[in-house]
């Protein structure tokens, strides 16, 4: 049978059907790329559309569900995936509505009967999917009952009915590597509409969950128990990949540097075998900043690096229970621009303690770092979340509330969500119209002459000025 995946617009992207704002897309979207290796395994035909990657129109999306036999859709928690997701499951449903749509991911695993409702969909897989999507495939054949299934939510006789809960995957070597080539059609790498990844481009995990608990995530409820792939296993699909061509892989792991250990012994690899490849790494903390680390980095070919440093107070980021200090913030994006690394810091706005004093320091912090690149954000208390789970206790919150903006008005920060918003302008520009970081980037630009991170502070500067 013929899978249709479709990953919904993330970002900041608002409308599922004008024009596209960017030109390509960042990362593929590696989850629905597993899921496809092991459809194809099984002999079953798979396509993907990533609306991050390229401009839809609802004639195509139409065409191409007709051609399918089962549609199926990644969700998260945010607004815009949220907004767009459900649209898309409109039409999938408008379309033919004999067509199985079956949702999994991040939200259908917090709030997998909430999810089934909202998408109008007929199966939601709470956990990994990996363990049961030739399952399910099986069972719409009618070669087994979805009651057998286990980890799905689905409907039969417009009731909906839950099977026994789907264990974690405990050895993640057993795994085949995603079915890279089935996003071969669009082109990745692209920040801000800027190609700033060399040639044809990747993700990359090599672990999933994480072990630390900071009290804004909800990671530990989507994945309880964080575990790694081996070395052997990493570095083979780190040759495949090579060898299929790509030149970026970007390891999008929670957190990429939980094992130092393992780290250098992808980037001893690398610097080894003499492999010609740019690394990106998106899941950054602070307190993983080591020279001797950090340099084999750089030699094994790392040019970005996202750090989630959240305050530019100290006494927040213990609110939020980060368990790290400013001066490893320095020393991190410090160390990391010695190296040369292209470097992005990401901040929160909203915290419960925080004052007008505090995200005055947070904006003037930031300032001061030498960071390419930021990201401001109003503080959301995702359901799962450390956060979510005391304003639910403390009555602020309902247990059917699966996503809810600090907000003032209910005791959940000391604004209100639009003087949230206007802080996170406010810091913007602040940090974009800062004289220093202009004369950092024409000298770097010049002295190199790679621009590229010039280009990337012009359309910040677009966008928010």
């Amino acid at each position: 049978m013929k899978f249709l995946f479709i990953y919904p617009l993330c970002g900041n992207r608002k409308t599922l059907f004008n024009k596209k704002l960017f030109k390509g897309g960042d990362i593929p979207p590696i989850g629905i790329l597993y899921l496809g290796k092991m459809l194809e395994n099984k002999e079953h035909k798979v396509d993907v559309i990533d609306c991050n990657a390229e401009g839809i129109n609802e004639n195509a999306i139409k065409k191409a569900i007709l051609s399918s036999d089962a549609v199926g859709m990644t969700i998260y928690s945010t607004p815009t995936v949220l907004y767009n997701s459900i649209m898309l499951s409109s039409i999938i449903k408008e379309c033919d509505s004999s067509i199985p749509l079956l949702i999994g991911g991040p939200h259908c695993t917090v709030i997998p009967k909430r999810s089934l409702i909202d998408h109008h969909a007929d199966i939601c897989v709470s956990g990994e999917g990996e363990r049961v999507i030739t399952l399910l495939a099986d069972a719409i054949e009618g070669k087994r009952k979805l009651s057998t299934v286990p980890g799905i939510f689905y409907k039969e006789h417009n009731k909906i009915k839950q099977t026994k809960p789907l264990k974690q995957i405990e050895d993640l070597d057993k795994i085949p590597f995603p079915a890279r080539d089935l996003v071969d059609k669009y082109e990745y790498g692209y920040m801000l509409g800027t190609k700033i990844a060399r040639g044809k481009t990747t993700s990359f995990l090599t672990s999933r969950g994480c072990p630390h608990h900071c009290k804004y995530c909800q990671l530990n409820t989507i994945i309880p128990k964080f575990r790694t792939r081996s070395i052997n296993n990493i570095t083979k699909e780190i040759e495949e990949t090579v060898n299929a061509g790509y030149n970026t892989l970007v390891f999008v792991d929670d957190n990429f540097f939980t094992q130092k250990k393992k780290v250098e012994e992808i980037m001893d690899f690398i610097i080894h075998k003499e492999i010609d490849i740019d690394l990106w790494i998106t899941g950054g903390r602070v307190d993983s900043a080591d020279k001797r680390l950090y340099e084999k980095m750089r030699d094994a070919g790392v040019k970005f690096i996202s750090f989630g440093i959240e305050s530019g107070n100290q006494d927040v980021i213990d609110f939020y229970d980060k368990k790290i200090t400013l001066d490893q913030i320095r020393k991190a994006v410090n160390l990391s621009k010695k190296m040369n690394f292209f470097t992005s810091g990401n901040f929160i706005l909203g915290a419960l303690i925080e004052t007008e004093k505090h995200i005055k320091q947070t904006i003037k912090f930031a300032k001061s770092l030498p960071l390419n690149n930021v990201g401001f954000f109003v503080l959301d208390y995702f359901h799962g979340s450390p956060l979510w789970a005391e304003a639910v206790k403390d009555g602020k919150i309902q247990l059917d509330e699966y996503l809810v903006v600090a907000d003032v008005e209910r005791g959940l920060s000391n604004f209100t969500s639009e003087e949230l918003i206007n802080y996170t302008r406010k810091a913007y520009k602040n940090f974009i119209l800062n004289p220093h970081l202009w004369t950092k980037e024409l000298f770097h630009s010049f002295a190199t002459k790679d621009f590229l991170s010039l280009k990337l502070a012009l359309e910040l500067l677009r966008q928010h000025v």
